[in-house]
């Protein structure tokens, strides 16, 4: 569907409530790494961690610690998420910020309840604004009900400001005319390897091992994430859409989609052949390829693209994410926002970033 509606307005923060409360759900590279920057200058921003918790424990920190570990977690009482969102509304109303650094869809769940309890959500997790369109209209709709945040900047491109610049421009009335670009660090390190004569099967069990891709590398090579970032981007725009309405380019081969992870890695070299030829025919073009995503008119494409490599974006190495917008003001000279796409730290930032804003 390709109409244009109106974006999703940031509520402001009750100015009122000075030191901010915060709770993180998922202590895992990302978020014990944002707990390592709230301890280093939190303090100073007014904020302080009430506390954390992983799949099996939570663990609540004394309201005088400006500094936070996580040591006693695995000996902490089991998590129950009954008495955490208890416990988490009966602190002043607005003065509470809930971190979802999971990755969960259970954790998703409970954001509406949250949300009514007029407690602030942040969070890099795609999953609550990728579930269908009606979820992700009531869920904004609630927070702005309710006079409270949810924030996402962390979403697309990890701490790349490119989801509140776009909500910006929006609401000062610009008009959004493309979104195109590199939104996986992933995949540039992939295509970056395959610049450097690399095969795709080493270039993809490099990248696991480098911890760019997932431990079942298919999680990034279907597209997938690349998808949920462009359908985030288009429903920030205004556009009703639903996941089907993407048209998503896999590079996962047929014949190893439904083998196990260790068969697929095993298995992969076949297919190196077809990708060395596809890369020199794209080199003997004078271009190279990538995996990009471009919204335009209300429709999504994602795949890959041969583009020249003196390009911005055949020059695109390692982790790197490239997003260029073109709108009604910045149309000769669309808006470009580059830099690092994945890490825990830039990641960790962004999240930290959307905290500030509210306290």
């Amino acid at each position: 569907m390709s109409s244009q509606l109106k974006a999703y307005k940031q509520v402001k923060p009750d100015q009122a409530k000075q030191v901010k409360k915060v709770f993180i759900a998922g202590v895992g590279a990302v978020g014990s790494t944002l707990l390592k920057q709230i301890s280093k200058n939190g303090s100073q921003k007014s904020l302080r961690v009430l506390g954390v918790c992983n799949r099996k424990h939570v663990l609540w920190y004394d309201h005088s610690q400006t500094e936070y570990t996580l040591e006693k977690l695995l000996k902490a009482p089991q998590k129950d998420w009954k008495s955490i969102t208890s416990k988490l509304t009966s602190y002043p109303k607005g003065s509470v910020i809930f971190v979802d650094a999971t990755g969960s869809l259970e954790t998703t769940k409970i954001y509406p309840q949250l949300l009514k309890e007029n407690i602030h959500v942040v969070t890099p997790s795609k999953l609550a604004n990728t579930q269908s369109q009606d979820d992700f209209e009531s869920l904004h709709e609630l927070a702005a009900e309710k006079n409270v945040q949810f924030l996402y900047e962390t979403n697309v491109g990890a701490g790349l400001p490119i989801v509140n610049p776009i909500k910006n421009l929006i609401q000062t009335g610009d008009k959004i005319i493309e979104i195109s670009g590199v939104v996986s660090g992933t995949m540039t390190y992939l295509f970056s390897e395959l610049d450097k004569g690399n095969s795709f099967s080493k270039s993809v069990i490099k990248a696991r091992s480098l911890g760019y891709a997932e431990p079942d590398p298919r999680d990034d090579l279907s597209g997938e994430d690349v998808a949920r970032k462009f359908l985030i981007l288009a429903r920030i725009c205004g556009y009703k859409m639903e996941r089907d309405d993407l048209k998503v380019e896999s590079l996962i081969p047929d014949q190893l989609k439904d083998v196990d992870a260790t068969t697929f890695l095993e298995e992969l070299y076949k297919f190196d052949k077809d990708w060395s030829e596809r890369v020199s025919k794209a080199d003997q073009a004078g271009n190279t390829l990538r995996y990009t995503g471009v919204l335009r008119d209300g429709k999504i494409n994602v795949g890959i693209s041969e583009v020249p490599k003196s390009s911005t974006l055949g020059q695109l190495k390692d982790t790197n994410n490239l997003v260029q917008i073109k709108t009604k003001r910045y149309y000769d000279q669309p808006l470009v926002i580059q830099g690092p796409g994945a890490g825990k730290e830039v990641t960790a930032a962004g999240i930290l970033a959307d905290v500030l804003s509210i306290a």
